[in-house]
């Protein structure tokens, strides 16, 4: 019985370790990413207007990172299969798409041979 407990206090102190590695990662990183990316961008073209535009993106794909969790699961409540059109696959067999292709000798739009 002991030895379930100490699994379970290993378990529990690697998945803390895993959210601070985490947390490392995302906060400090993307931070130090985003310094970087808009600094070089500044020293390349000397432009606050190219820098502020390295910083908006930097910042969005900072933020993307951050609620990766959040978008995950709102497309998933957002998009349905099938669209609410098709009715749903049941047992792998779903709605059949035919596409009529008419033979090459046949005439075209305009009356001509292709």
């Amino acid at each position: 019985m002991g030895n379930l407990v100490v699994l379970a206090d290993v378990v529990t102190d690697v998945d803390g370790l895993g959210e601070r590695i985490r947390n490392l990662l995302a906060g400090t990183v993307m931070s130090v990413m985003l310094v970087v990316s808009v600094i070089t961008t500044w020293r390349k073209t000397n432009s606050v207007l190219a820098a502020g535009a390295a910083f908006l993106g930097a910042a969005a794909l900072w933020f993307a990172v951050m609620n990766a969790v959040m978008f995950r699961d709102s497309v998933g409540e957002t998009i349905k299969p099938g669209g609410g059109v098709a009715p749903p696959v049941t047992e792998g067999r779903g709605p059949a798409v035919v596409r009529v292709v008419e033979p090459a000798d046949a005439p075209g739009p305009g009356g001509e041979v292709l």
